[in-house]
Formats: structure tokens, sequence, C-alpha cells
């Protein structure tokens, strides 16, 4: 294989971000704000009985989504919020609060993961995670506004005590206040250590030498444990908890599979963008190569997990436990219709599509090939994230309609936004790294 040499002239560049980046940035923002708007409008509204194909949901039904004679089922699936226009409106804001942050905290993961594991390959396209990982702190500010409208989407935040004996009993954690306290703490670790690992980054592209380096593995590493920990407590607290009734031990585990499938072909697709912008002339078929590989790697993971939870609530047969399926793949029961296409649908989108799709060497080189497949991993983490989300909040589905899109729209903007502001920052490569040229030469081997 032929050694290729790069001059510093061409390893040093920055990303100019104006032209096509720039304006589907803001022309996303833009028409995300006017569907939704739009879209909150034309909705109908659940709690007023209007029918648009869907089954609409009064306030009875909310509070009765089952026959009283099916006691295990009403056990687990009372919900006792009301559902309505702004219900939905909330819940979408949750929906894609939950997808960006999901992909810059799998970015961020990855970050962490390779400094601590001494990784080179990565090097070249590290600026590509530090960035994304930028989106944290501006993620945190719509959880932030969230936390005024839990009563809106959570029954444990609705409820007063005394109302519901199995909330009741898990008040001491699920309550606004501490709710509030732990999800500041979240976006404090993140951000934090986030913001901490790209100073010292680019503290090294000007000082050079070994200092920064070492620290930012000292930080790497107790950052990968925090991370452990409040991943895990922010995906019960933001999606586990809007049905409290529900008992699951590796939920954190299932929705981190998600993010980092995701993570990995947004990655992917940024590193393609500068390229064909002619920028990242070092970033080669290998570097895609391994990001194709993780985007595969965790896709076998995610379906791993979403079986083992599956199979392991099946065979308990608890009621409390399988009450979370039975709202999502029941059909013949009115007050659940709504759901089932949507679960059935996701074992294809996020395991047997990607799977197959991503099997051969080719599909993870060729973007020609690699880009349909990612984007029909992009739209099926949405498509998950919905379907945890969507039951607990909405009860009966409200479908995909202009405020879905819209709602998703204004957020992308805003995450395209920061994540190319924070390229533009920096040199595109990290000039010093010890492990630069190791990665500017990176293979897994010929063709």
């Amino acid at each position: 294989m032929e050694t290729v040499h790069f001059t510093p002239e061409k390893l040093t560049e920055r990303f100019n971000f104006s032209g096509i980046a720039r304006t589907v940035s803001f022309a996303l923002i833009g028409i995300g704000i006017v569907l939704t708007i739009v879209g909150y409008f034309v909705a109908p509204d659940p709690s007023a009985g209007h029918d648009d194909g869907h089954a609409s949901v009064t306030q009875e039904q909310v509070i009765h989504p089952v026959a009283d004679t099916d006691e295990e089922h009403a056990e687990g699936g009372h919900h006792h919020h009301p559902v309505t226009k702004g219900t939905r409106l909330v819940s979408n804001i949750l929906l894609s609060s939950l997808y960006f942050i999901t992909i810059a905290l799998g970015a961020y993961f990855f970050m962490i993961i390779h400094r601590v594991g001494n990784a080179g390959w990565q090097t070249a396209i590290r600026r590509i995670p530090e960035a994304i990982s930028m989106y944290i702190p501006i993620g945190a500010i719509g959880f932030f506004a969230l936390l005024f409208f839990l009563p809106s989407v959570y029954d444990w935040a609705y409820l007063k005590p005394g109302e519901d004996h199995l909330i009741d009993l898990k008040r001491a954690y699920l309550n606004s206040g501490f709710f509030s306290i732990r999800t500041v703490i979240y976006f404090l670790i993140w951000g934090g250590f986030a913001y901490w690992l790209r100073r010292l980054s680019l503290k090294q592209d000007l000082e050079g030498g070994l200092t920064h380096h070492k620290l930012s593995e000292t930080v790497g590493a107790i950052a990968v444990i925090t991370f452990a920990i409040t991943f895990c407590l922010f995906a019960v607290d933001w999606i586990k908890s809007l049905e409290p009734h529900w008992f699951s031990t590796i939920f954190g585990v299932y929705v981190f599979g998600g993010s980092m499938v995701s993570a990995s072909v947004v990655m992917y697709l940024i590193a393609a963008f500068l390229k064909k912008q002619g920028y990242m002339e070092y970033v080669n078929d290998s570097h895609f190569h391994d990001l194709g590989k993780y985007a595969f790697g965790f896709t076998v993971f995610w379906g791993y997990i979403f079986i083992a939870q599956y199979l392991l609530i099946w065979y308990s047969n608890i009621p409390e436990e399988g009450i979370y399926y039975v709202v999502r793949y029941r059909v013949e029961d009115e007050a659940y219709r709504g759901f089932a296409w949507f679960f059935y649908i996701n074992i294809f989108l996020n395991f047997l599509i990607p799977f197959i799709g991503l099997m051969t060497r080719n599909a993870k080189r060729r973007l020609e090939i690699f880009l349909p497949i990612a984007a029909i991993i992009l739209y099926g983490h949405w498509h998950d994230l919905y379907v945890m989300v969507m039951p607990g909040a909405m009860l009966q589905s409200p479908g995909i309609g202009i405020l879905e899109i819209g709602v998703f729209a204004a957020f992308a903007g805003i995450f395209l936004f920061v994540v190319f502001n924070a390229l533009s920052k920096a040199n595109l490569v990290p000039l010093k790294h010890p492990y630069l040229e190791e990665s500017l030469h990176h293979t897994t081997g010929p063709v």
C-alpha cells in the first residue's frame, strides 16, 4: 500500500461555516417553527373527542384505559394525566430533545472511551465527536424548559399523594424537586467533562507536549464512570418514568444501544460531508469503515438488548412488567389501538435492515450504499424513541403529522447549527496529538 504524506499545509484547515451548511441549518429551524405552529392548530384535540382517523382519547379513556374486569392490565395500565393538544406538543418536544441529546451523548461516549483506551485510529476524525458533544449544554435547555411541564406527560407529577399507591411508594425518588436537581446534575457532569476535554484538546494544539494529553486520559476515565451511572438514571427519569408502574432492569442499556448506533452514523455522515466539501483529505476509507463497523456492531447490540428485555419480561409474566409491551402491540383493545404498527416495524428499522445492509465491507466504505441505510437508521432511532415515549405520554398514537415533523425539523436545525459552528472554531484535525501520524495512515487492510 502506497504511503501518503500530508504536509502541514494540508493538515491546517478550518471549516468555513457558510453556504449550504448554514443555509440548511437556518432553513430547518425556520420551516420547523412554522410547521410546529401550523401543526399545533390543525391537530385534533383529543380531549374534545375529535377524530382524524386515529382513535381519540377522552378524559375517561385516559383514566380508565382498560376494562375494570381486566384487573392485571388495569393495575399496570392506568394513565391519569389529561391528554390534550398541549400534551402532544410537549410530548414531541420531549421526543426531539431525547433524540438529539442521545446522539450528542453517543458522540461524547465515543470520544471519552477512545481516549481512555488510547485508540489512535480515530485521531483524524476526533474533532467531529468533540463538536457534536458541544450540543450537550444547548440540548439541556430543552429539558430545563420541560421541567415546567412535567404534569402534562408524567403521571407521577400530575397525581397528588394518596391517589396512586404504587407511585406513592416511589415518591422519595419521583418528585419534581429531586427530578429537577438530578437533571441539572446530569447536564453539569456531561457538559462539564465535554467542555474540559475539548479545552484540553485545543490547548494541546497550541502548546504541544504530553501534559494535556495525559490529563485528558484521567479526565476521560472519570467521565466514563460518571457517564455509565448518569446515562442510565437519565433514561429512567425522562423515559421510563412516563410509565411508573413498569419495571425493567436493563432499560438504560437499551437506550444507550440506540444512542451509539445513531451517533456513529452521524459522525460518518459529517465526515463524508466535510470530505465532499474538500476538507479532511486525510480521512480515508478505513476511517469510514471503522465508523461503519461501530454502526453495525451497536445495531447487533441494540437487537440483543431489545430481545433480552422482552424475553426477561415475557417469561416472568408479571403484569406490572408486561403492561409495557401490552400497550405497544395489543390491537384488539380500543384503548391500546394505534401502536402495534410502530412496535413491529421498529424491529425492521433498527435491526433487520441495518444488520443486513451493513454486513458487507463495501457497505461501510461506499457512501452511495451507506447513505440510504444511514437514513433508515436515523429515522429508526426517532421511531424507537417514539415507541418509548408516546404510549406513556399520549396513551393512543397521534400518528406522525405536521406537528411531529415541525418539532423535529426545528431541533435538527439547531443541532446542525451548533455542531457545524463548533467545527468552525478549531482546526479540523488535532495537529499536535501524539497519535496523529498513526491515524493519518490508518488502514483496515486491502479491499
